[in-house]
C-alpha cells in the first residue's frame, strides 16, 4: 500500500529538456540566466507550482526570489518525475497555446510507461528460477519479510503465473512492486487482484494511493469511495447501488464522518491523510497520519507516508526523523532509503544524499527513480568524476566510494 516507479527513457535526455525548458521560462520572464545556477533547483522550484502538490522542497535564499509566474506555467508541463517517493502527484493544467509547450509535455508521458508494456497490463520478468518452486507463495512472503524485494517480487510471479485467481498473491506483489519503486507494475497487480476479489478492502486503499502517486486523482478517488463502499461498518455512508463519480470534497466529507463514526479506525485516518495531500492541505494530512500512527506505530509504511506529506510541506528535517522511524522497523525498505536522500539533497547535503541513494540501488539496483536522483545529487556536490560510475551502474564504485 505504498507507491512509485518503472522503466523510463535515458536520464539524460528528460534532464536536457528540462534544462532547456527551465533556461526557457527565466530568460522569457526577464529572470537572470546563470550557467551556475543549480539544475536540482529549478527542478525543486517548478514542484511549488499551483497544479503540483506533491514534490521535496527546501527554499534555497541563496539563488534570491523567483518569478511566480514561471513556476506555474512550468507546472502546467505536468512533469512526472516525482521527489518524495509515497504521494507523487498533483492537479494537471491546461494545455499551453505554446507548441514548444505540447510538444514538451508529450515527450514527457512517453516515459510514464514501461517500454512494451500497456497501461494496467502486468509485465512478467524472464528467466524467472522461481517458477517450479513447490510453494512460492510462501517463499515470495518469507523473502518479503526478510525485505528481499527484487527476490519476493520473482516468486510472487511465480505464483501468481501458477494461480491466477489468487487475489493475495497479486495483493502482495503489487505490495512489493510499490516498495521497490515502481507504481504501475503495482497497479497492474492490484488491478489482477481486484479481478478475482472485487471488494477487496486492501487491494482498493492500496490502489487508491498508488494512483494517487502516479497524478491520476479521478482514479484516486474512484477507488477510495468504492473502499468506503465495501466497508460494511460505513455502508450506510455510501450505498452500494451508487454509481455518482466521486467529488473530492465530498469523498473527504465522507471520510470525516466515518471517522467520527469509528475514531478507532486507522485505516480511515489514513485514507485522510491521502485525500488531504491530494488537496495539498498538508497540516490536515500531517495530522490524521499522526493519529493513524497512534493505532499502528509498527506501520513502516505508514511512518513513510508522513515523511512524504511532511517533506511535501518543506519540514524535510522532520521527514528525516519519519523516514528513520520507518527504516528502523523495516532496514531494507527501499523507497524510504531513496526518501532520505532526497530530504538531505533538499537541505543542500548532497554527500549525506549520495550515500542514502547508494544504499537505495543497492538494495534494488531496477529503481530507476534512486539513481536519477543519485546523479542530479552528484552533480550537485561537484562529484563528477562518479557520474561514469552512476551511468553504468557500476555499484562496486558507489558503494567503496560512498559508504553508508
Amino acid at each position: 500500500m505504498n507507491i512509485l516507479y518503472t522503466n523510463r527513457l535515458a536520464f539524460w535526455h528528460t534532464w536536457c529538456w528540462l534544462l532547456a525548458a527551465s533556461h526557457f521560462l527565466l530568460c522569457s520572464h526577464n529572470q537572470p540566466c546563470s550557467d551556475d545556477i543549480s539544475p536540482l533547483f529549478f527542478i525543486l522550484q517548478l514542484s511549488q507550482g499551483a497544479d503540483k502538490w506533491v514534490s521535496e522542497f527546501s527554499s534555497q535564499p541563496n539563488h534570491g526570489a523567483l518569478n511566480e509566474n514561471w513556476v506555474d506555467e512550468f507546472s502546467k508541463l505536468n512533469v512526472t518525475d516525482e521527489w518524495a517517493e509515497e504521494f507523487s502527484g498533483g492537479g494537471f493544467g491546461e494545455s499551453s497555446a505554446d507548441p514548444w509547450v505540447d510538444e514538451f509535455q508529450e515527450h514527457l508521458s512517453s516515459f510514464k510507461q514501461s517500454p512494451g508494456a500497456s497501461r494496467g497490463v502486468y509485465v512478467f520478468s524472464e528467466n524467472n528460477p522461481y517458477v517450479g518452486h513447490p510453494n512460492p507463495m510462501q517463499e515470495g512472503q518469507e523473502l518479503f519479510r526478510k525485505g528481499l524485494l527484487s527476490e519476493a517480487v520473482l516468486a510472487l510471479e511465480a505464483e501468481v503465473l501458477k494461480n491466477p485467481d489468487n487475489t493475495e498473491g497479486w495483493r502482495l506483489l503489487g505490495v512489493t512492486h510499490a516498495e521497490n519503486d515502481d507504481d504501475q507494475q503495482a497497479i497492474a497487480a492490484m488491478m489482477r487482484a481486484l479481478e478475482a476479489n472485487p471488494t477487496n478492502l486492501e487491494v482498493l486503499l492500496a490502489l487508491g494511493v498508488s494512483h494517487t502517486n502516479e497524478l491520476e486523482q479521478g482514479e484516486a478517488l474512484r477507488y477510495l469511495y468504492r473502499w468506503l463502499q465495501n466497508q460494511p461498518k460505513y455502508g450506510g455512508l455510501v450505498p452500494l447501488q451508487s454509481t455518482d463519480s466521486p467529488y473530492g470534497p465530498d469523498v473527504v466529507r465522507l471520510f470525516n464522518e466515518a471517522a467520527q463514526m469509528s475514531p478507532e479506525d486507522a485505516d480511515v485516518h489514513i485514507v485522510l491523510g491521502v485525500l488531504y495531500n491530494l488537496s495539498r492541505e498538508y497540516d490536515k494530512a500531517i495530522a490524521s497520519f499522526k493519529t493513524a500512527l497512534q493505532l499502528k506505530p509498527q506501520d513502516y509504511s505508514l511512518w513513510n507516508k508522513l515523511g512524504a506529506t511532511q517533506a511535501n510541506s518543506i519540514q524535510s528535517a522532520d521527514a528525516i526523523l519519519a523516514y528513520q522511524q520507518a527504516l528502523d522497523l523495516k532496514p531494507n525498505y527501499v523507497r524510504a532509503w531513496a526518501n532520505m536522500g532526497i530530504s538531505y539533497a533538499n537541505q543542500g547535503l548532497y554527500e549525506d544524499s549520495i550515500r542514502y541513494y547508494v544504499r537505495a540501488v543497492a538494495m534494488n539496483p531496477k529503481a530507476d527513480n534512486a539513481w536519477q536522483y543519485l546523479r542530479i545529487s552528484l552533480s550537485n556536490a561537484s562529484r563528477a568524476d562518479m557520474i561514469a560510475a552512476c551511468d553504468a551502474r557500476n555499484l562496486d564504485a558507489l558503494q567503496k566510494e560512498f559508504p553508508l
